[in-house]
């Protein structure tokens, strides 16, 4: 039964990694409140080909800013209002959950629970066209 198990959740895992052909996107976030928006992305490099977090990128209240340029078929975001009274997505638009910090960071996702001082928010998962991808955030 515990061999089945983790032969199940390995196939599971193996489901979340892209691997499809990758185009190089550029991922632009556009703040369209009055307040700035703090964002975190998950993605598997080419380089490593693990699922990676980077948090967090600030976007001033009313601008765009590209956040990132890679070779991506899928990746999650998370983005919320300063003060975290409004995030992106909604409850109906989480795909997947991960453990993020509250301060600055990359590092790869390991699972498992979150470490102390880190909090588990939901990502919505996106596939980027090739170019500029542009997620426009509204309150």
């Amino acid at each position: 039964m515990r061999i089945a198990g983790l032969a199940a959740f390995a196939a599971v895992m193996s489901i979340g990694t892209p691997v499809v052909a990758q185009q190089q996107s550029e991922i632009v976030f556009c703040n369209k409140t009055g307040s700035k928006i703090f964002t975190a992305l998950a993605h598997v490099p080419q380089a490593t080909k693990k699922w990676t977090l980077t948090a967090w990128q600030t976007i001033p209240a009313g601008g765009c800013k590209s956040v990132a340029r890679w070779n991506t078929a899928l990746f999650y975001y998370y983005a919320e209002k300063e003060g975290r009274t409004v995030h992106w997505p909604a409850k109906s638009g989480v795909d997947k959950t991960f453990c993020v910090p509250s301060r600055a960071i990359t590092r790869e996702i390991v699972g498992g629970t979150c470490a102390s001082g880190e909090r588990s928010v939901g990502f919505k998962g996106t596939v980027p066209n090739a170019g500029k991808y542009t997620i426009n955030l509204n309150s």
